[in-house]
């Protein structure tokens, strides 16, 4: 998978239908969600609301998740990726698209504004950042609050503030994703509430079974395509693109890039995509599963 983020700042990824299991229809599916592009996005070469590129992912409303697998959600390693959003979740409203948290986590949500963030930690507390290629190979250890700070004014030079552009190099392109494993992250986390699925009880929360990560990036970065084992994401500010392959199939990129530099050259022009990717936008107050290779921007 590829993982990015699109207009806003996103803050938040966390590890963890009538009939969902036909494996025969998966990929059919298309999003009946019409998007406002920023400024920002009217400079790319893709379009999230393309028709020629629709989103393919199943999304259930919560209730439907429930009906579909019972009371404990969803199943342990379950193979297909899905798209979970709120019973009260209003996709042509644009304010709650954009402005209003309305899911399970809305404490959580107030708690990772970008004034509220930083008050949850120690004074000069340090975020350890990786590079956003594929290996993630390179470490930078920074004061939070100048991350932040940094991750706004990125490309300010150039009338473009807060982006990441599609010709960076991915070990020169730091990015907050997954290092969030000391115990001042661990009691900060400890306020996140966890989707529904068979391993995502209080119990496996108790026993130091479920492993959470948190992340935060500007307008287009992400982690160029990797791969591991299957989680949740959710998307708590802001929105998140992500072109997802099944295993069995292979992407061709440049590894040394950040994932913007695929999302703009190759993406574009790929032919018959929707038999190799699977594609969608996810929104705030949205969460999906996966376990496939992905990639986001």
């Amino acid at each position: 998978d590829m993982g990015g983020n699109g207009n806003e700042v996103i803050i938040g990824d966390c590890f963890s239908p009538d009939d969902t299991t036909n494996n025969d229809s998966l990929g059919e599916f298309t999003c009946e969600d019409s998007l406002t592009l920023s400024t920002s996005q009217e400079k790319w070469n893709w379009e999230p609301t393309s028709s020629s590129h629709p989103c393919n992912i199943l999304r259930l409303s919560q209730s439907e998740l429930l009906r579909a697998f019972g009371p404990l959600g969803v199943p342990n390693l379950y193979p297909h990726p899905l798209v979970i959003r709120p019973d009260n979740y209003d996709s042509q409203n644009e304010a709650t698209i954009n402005n209003n948290y309305i899911g399970r986590n809305r404490h959580f949500a107030n708690m990772t504004t970008l004034e509220h963030l930083p008050l949850n930690f120690p004074p000069n507390f340090n975020v350890t950042l990786t590079g956003s290629d594929s290996l993630s190979t390179h470490r930078r250890i920074i004061n939070l609050s100048q991350y932040l700070s940094e991750m706004l004014d990125a490309n300010k030079d150039i009338d473009r503030p807060g982006e990441t552009l599609p010709d960076e190099f991915g070990n020169e392109t730091w990015y907050l994703f997954g290092e969030t494993f000391t115990k001042e992250w661990a009691e900060f986390l400890q306020h996140y509430n966890l989707p529904t699925c068979q391993s995502c009880t209080p119990l496996h929360r108790q026993q130091s079974m479920i492993a959470l990560s948190f992340g935060i990036g500007n307008i287009g970065s992400g982690v160029q395509w990797h791969l591991h084992g299957p989680g949740f994401s959710e998307t708590i500010h802001g929105r998140k693109h992500w072109v997802l392959y099944p295993p069995q199939s292979i992407p061709v990129y440049k590894m040394e890039y950040a994932s913007r530099h695929w999302m703009e050259n190759v993406y574009p022009n790929l032919e018959d995509w929707n038999d190799q990717d699977v594609k969608m936008e996810l929104k705030h107050d949205e969460e999906f599963l996966k376990m496939w290779k992905r990639v986001s921007a």
